[in-house]
Formats: structure tokens, sequence, C-alpha cells
């Protein structure tokens, strides 16, 4: 009987020794399901029950601390309102907006750049004889996010002028600016975050952000009442983006910290401008993932911009939705990673059969998390509006949504995980072509009509019209995910890998040589 493999376990215990030409002559060890260690070839060889099983403990337990995580960078906005709330009416409009702008122009581009790093480092980590693959990968995220920071940053600063020719308050707008200027000093440690946070799941670590971001919200919130409230040290409405600022310095710093006391570190070889020179190949997955994660969140924005010409009642009703929607979705979210690094590290060890049981136990595990939202915004519905509002008609407009939101739930969660398998597969193009057209040719247009034209549904008719791009994008996307052919995909994954390292094996003398069981990466199996 072949010793179980364990979390320590190297990947490959052993190896034939043979080799390939690869892509503009650089050479790399060949693999095959052959070669895989004796302890895989027996784990892949058990049942589909069993095989099921086992990947449900894999996720399930990857799963709850990156949900953790999210929970946690969600209260550090939910904070904020709470902690501006208080100030007034025009300083909450004025982080609102400048909420809003950081985040269509700053933070989900950024994410969707970064998240070429989910396909990238999870399969270099299992498939490259050289772990510093991996690190090579995050020179180019990081560059990527970099170069978006500095082609936005004059947009930015001119913001003020820009929301006025739009018709938006003067006051408003300018305190919109003072937030936007101040928080623009955090912007590039929260999207380096979001990099190397990326950088040490595709390796295992998905304790990582969870452990930095406990450590860093008592801080959090101690900063912000001082830098808000503290008659000592306090500056009112400018306090919590400087909080902001302050809190993802310290993201940045700990997940450095955490990284460079782990074995993730080995996965980093140093910097070399041939990461600049391998740009292209990057942006072919991070452009189309900008356009994955941007259609999908620009939508929230846009409902919440046609919802304020609906009156402030419905306005406030569509704030507390929206905010429940974004709440719940903090599950897939997070099982959305595991799934993603899973399946990538699955496809980069040449495990077909594996990897797609993977894939499709995560699409179920996705659409259990939204069935069980859906329920809750059934129970809830009636009353979940009075904890945030006082307000009668604003408590029995939330109370009419909450129904077409529980039939939302579902779809988006699905839709939220299929998207983190496509990652896995490196087929955000795919998914890009499915979004876009759903939420801005059917779905958002719909539920203008439904709420401004002649059905004249109000508050439901953007929810309606919501709810069928979302349902249109995750069918399709989970389609995708089921009908693909997981041996061709780590075809493909494979000869992504050997690209790539074409790309940086002048930059490690080492990259060349037939790599030894010594030299293999290390690999959670927990649960196999």
């Amino acid at each position: 009987m072949a010793e179980q493999p364990r979390e320590t376990t190297p990947l490959l215990t052993s190896r034939e020794d043979s080799s390939s030409s690869l892509e503009a002559g650089a050479l790399v060890a060949s693999r095959s399901t052959a070669t895989l260690c004796s302890g895989f070839l027996e784990q892949d060889s058990v049942g589909t029950s069993e095989m099921i099983k086992q990947e449900t403990e894999v996720l399930v337990g990857s799963s709850i601390p990156l949900i953790l995580a999210y929970f946690l960078q969600f209260s550090f906005n939910f904070v904020n309102i709470l902690s501006l709330g208080h100030l007034g009416a025009d300083e909450l409009a004025g982080a609102a907006l400048a909420n809003m702008t950081l985040f269509m122009l700053v933070n989900a581009p950024s994410v969707g750049l970064a998240s070429a790093l989910d396909t990238f480092c999870a399969t270099s980590f299992t498939a490259s004889p050289d772990k510093k693959l991996v690190g090579f990968h995050l020179q180019r995220g990081l560059i990527s996010v970099t170069v978006h920071f500095f082609l936005m940053l004059p947009v930015l600063l001119y913001i003020e002028p820009i929301l006025v020719m739009l018709r938006q308050d003067a006051l408003v707008a300018h305190l919109c600016s003072q937030f936007v200027r101040l928080q623009l000093l955090g912007s590039l440690p929260w999207m380096y975050f979001e990099c190397i946070k990326r950088f040490i799941q595709a390796q295992g670590h998905m304790k990582a952000s969870t452990v930095v971001l406990l450590f860093v919200l008592p801080f959090h919130l101690a900063n912000n009442y001082l830098l808000v409230w503290s008659s000592a040290v306090g500056i009112g409405f400018l306090g919590a983006a400087l909080a902001n600022v302050i809190t993802f310095w310290a993201m940045f710093i700990g997940i450095v910290v955490y990284c460079w006391r782990s074995d993730a570190r080995e996965a980093w070889g140093g910097w070399t401008r041939r990461a600049v020179a391998a740009m292209p190949q990057y942006y072919q997955l991070a452009i189309p993932s900008m356009i994955l994660m941007c259609s999908d969140w620009a939508a929230w924005e846009l409902m919440a911009i046609a919802a304020s010409y609906l009156g402030n009642v419905t306005l406030a009703a569509q704030t507390i939705v929206i905010n429940t929607c974004s709440l719940t979705f903090q599950i897939p979210a997070g099982l959305s990673i595991a799934v993603s690094n899973r399946v990538g590290n699955l496809l980069g060890q040449e495990r077909a059969r594996r990897s797609q049981v993977a894939a499709n136990v995560g699409l179920s595990l996705g659409a259990l998390s939204g069935a069980l939202s859906s329920v809750f915004c059934l129970l809830v519905g009636t009353w979940w509006g009075m904890l945030y509002s006082s307000d009668p008609e604003v408590i029995s407009t939330v109370a009419q949504v909450m129904p077409i939101c529980a039939v939302f739930q579902l779809a988006d969660a699905l839709n939220g995980v299929s998207a983190g398998v496509l990652r896995s597969l490196g087929r955000q193009s795919a998914g890009a072509w499915i979004n876009f057209p759903a939420y801005y040719i059917i779905g958002f247009p719909l539920g203008l009509y439904l709420t401004y034209g002649s059905p004249g549904a109000g508050a439901k008719g953007l929810w309606m019209g919501l709810s069928v791009s979302v349902i249109i994008s995750a069918f399709g996307q989970s389609f995708i995910c089921i009908a693909a052919d997981y041996v061709e995909e780590v075809r493909r994954c494979m000869a992504q890998v050997n690209k790539s390292q074409h790309f940086s094996s002048a930059s490690s003398s080492h990259s060349a040589q037939t790599p030894t069981a010594e030299d293999a990466p290390e690999v959670s199996t927990a649960g196999l």
C-alpha cells in the first residue's frame, strides 16, 4: 500500500528521465500521467463517489479561511460607513461617491488584472520544475496593476471638475475629491496585497490573508475612531480616508512578512527585466479577466445610479438590498478562489479526471451556498429592512425586493464559482464574451424598461433585469466548465506553462536543468 500524501509530501517522488523541445527552443522536463508518484496514481484510481468526497473535504477546508478573509475585508468599508454616517449626509455622500470612483477606476480593474495570477501561478506551481516561475508571474501581476494605477492617476487627481461637469453637487464633489486624493496614498499597497495574496494562495497558503486581516482589523477600528472622532488627533471626514491608507499599508506589509517567513518565499526569484518583455502573454489573460470582473461589478453601480432617479426611499431600499447581496456573496467569493487554485494545481499535475471532479464539486458547493442564501432572503425579507432603517416605506420596499433577490442569490453564487473555474482553465475570455452582453445588452436594458417603461415595476424591475443577466451568465459559464475536455485542458495548461518557462528561463541559470525529486514543488494534499 503506497504511503498517503501529506501536506508536506513532495508532489513528485519519482520521474522518468525525459525531455522535449519546447517553444523557442527552451528545454524543460516533459511529464505524463505515468510519471506521477504512485500515491497520486492510486488516489486517482478511486471511484468517482470517493473522489467527490475527497474533493469536497479539500474545497470546504480550504475555502473556510478564504471566506473569513472576505468577510474581514468587507467589514473595513462597513466600519467606515458607520463612522461617517454620523458626521452628516454630505460627508457620507462624499465618501460613498469617492468609494464608487475608486472602485470603478482602480479596485475593480486591478482585481481583474491580478486575477490572471489565479491561472498562471496555480498551474505553474505544480507543473513547472522551477518554483521561481510562480514569482516571475507575480512580477508581471505587480507590473500590470502599477501601470494601471499611473494611467488612472491624472483622472483621479482631477476628479472634482469631472464630477461637477457630470452635475454632481459641488460640495459632495469637493469632499469626494479630497477623500480620493488622500486614499490614493494607499491604493498601490492595496493592489500589491491582492497580487501577493494570489501568489501565496497558489502555493497552498490559504490562511495567509486571513491571518493578516485578523491582525489588521483591530488597528483599523482604533484608527478609524481616533482619526475621525478623537478630540486630540481626529481630523473628521478625511480621518476615514487616512485610516484606510494606514490599513492598506499594514495589509501589504503583513502579507510580505508572512510570505518572507514562510516557504512561499522560495518561489520568489528576484526581479528580472524579462518580466516586462513577457507582459503581452500576461495581458492575454489579464485583460479578459478585467473585463469579466468590471462588467459584473459595474452593473451594481449602474443599478444604484438607476435607483437614485426613483427617489430617496427606493435608493435607500436598494442600498440595503445591495449591501445584503454583497454580504452573502462573500461565501461563493471565497469558494471561487479555493476552486480556482485547486483545479489549477491539479491541471498542473496533469490529473485531468480529478481536476474535472474538483470543478464539478466546486460548482455544486456554489449552488448549495446560493440556495442557502436564497432561503435566508425569503425567511428574513419581511423584517430585514428594520435592521437598517425605521422608515416604514423603506422597510416595505425592501420586503418587496427580497423575494426577487432570493432568486438572484442562487444564480449569483453559481456565477461567482464558475468564474473561478474559468480562471483555473485560463478561459477568462469566454467568460467576458458571456458576461458583457448578458449584462449590458440584455439584463440592464431589460431592467430599465421594466422600471421606467410601461410595466412600471419600480425597484423590482431593476432586480428582475439583473437577475436575468446573472442567470444567463451563470448558465453560460457553468456549461463551459462542465462540457470542457479536461484532458485537452491539461495539454493547454502545460503549453502555457512551457511558454512562460521560455520567457523566464534566461533569468535563472538552473531553470533549463532537468529537475530531480528534491526540486519538485510541494503542494497541499490534505484530504486526498
